[in-house]
């Protein structure tokens, strides 16, 4: 199985990288983090609240303010927003030290995940450019591979992804690893979905108990091939990182090995004639506003 750790603020960045690292090297697994590199406009979500009331009945569902902090709920709007790994160079580095895999999540976190359907080539195109300048200043080296915030994509974003000449992608929810399709376009980059819920999933469709939000993530990786489940500093990092250390023993009798996404890919890539080509599709998921991009049918 593989640990997929989102880096989305300033905050989890300071705080909850430094604990997770704690934690994964207590029990001695390697994980997969995507950082996101520049703004923590986190802030900018109130303006989706007046649109998607499905947004407001997340946010209060899975308690944000004790999630997240007031400080990041207001990042980019009363208060300054800070860049988020480009302020930490050191830390990005001591990941990489650490023994763990590095990938980019985005640029600007929040303007992906809010505005890439509106987002023309040239626009993804900067915030790739952005990104990647900020990992190569950092690692010395481009980046391997991305995953798409909030699991959220276009035609025209996997289509510039596509040039990057990445290992692969992990920009999908359930399903199989995959080459995506749209119509008659058959993109050349794999893709390694995420499987299984997140803890604010849980929380945002009424979960509390903390013994029936463990059963339910690994319900949602046992089915899997390549079971990942999806990590976020600020909350495995932050307030539930009791819960998620309790976890991590569970996942360690269930699954003999962790291992990261890159492994997952070289591993495939082997043997790329057996890796299927699925036609892109947006699914609607329990406890998650809109819907994100899959190669699954039975969501």
């Amino acid at each position: 199985m593989t640990l997929k750790i989102d880096v989305d603020t300033y905050e989890g960045m300071k705080k909850g990288v430094p604990a997770l690292l704690e934690d994964l090297e207590h029990f001695g697994v390697k994980g997969t983090f995507c950082l996101s590199f520049g703004p923590d406009n986190s802030g900018k979500a109130i303006f989706r609240l007046f649109k998607d009331k499905k947004f407001l009945k997340k946010m209060l569902s899975t308690g944000a303010p004790r999630l997240y902090g007031l400080r990041t709920i207001l990042s980019g709007t009363l208060l300054p927003a800070r860049k988020i790994a480009v302020s930490f160079p050191g830390l990005s580095r001591r990941i990489r030290d650490k023994g763990h895999e590095v990938i980019v999540h985005a640029w600007d976190h929040r303007k992906w995940q809010d505005r890439i359907k509106s987002m023309g080539e040239d626009e993804i195109k900067k915030e790739f450019q952005s990104s990647f300048s900020a990992y190569e200043k950092i690692f010395g080296k481009r980046p391997h591979a991305v995953a798409a915030p909030g699991w959220q994509v276009s035609e025209k974003s996997l289509k510039v992804q596509d040039s990057l000449g990445l290992l692969y992608q992990s920009d999908l929810r359930e399903g199989k690893p995959c080459f995506l399709k749209i119509r008659y376009n058959v993109f050349r980059t794999l893709q390694i979905p995420t499987t299984g819920p997140c803890i604010e999933e849980l929380l945002a469709s009424g979960i509390r108990d903390e013994y029936q939000m463990e059963e339910r993530l690994l319900k949602g990786l046992k089915d899997a091939i390549f079971p990942v489940l999806a990590l976020h500093a600020e909350v495995e990092g932050g307030v539930f990182r009791p819960f998620f250390r309790r976890l991590m023993k569970r996942l360690l009798e269930e699954y003999s090995e962790v291992i990261t996404l890159k492994d997952v890919a070289e591993m495939l890539l082997k043997d790329k004639e057996k890796i299927p080509i699925l036609e892109f599709k947006e699914i609607e998921l329990p406890g998650r506003a809109g819907l994100v991009a899959s190669s699954s049918s039975d969501f």
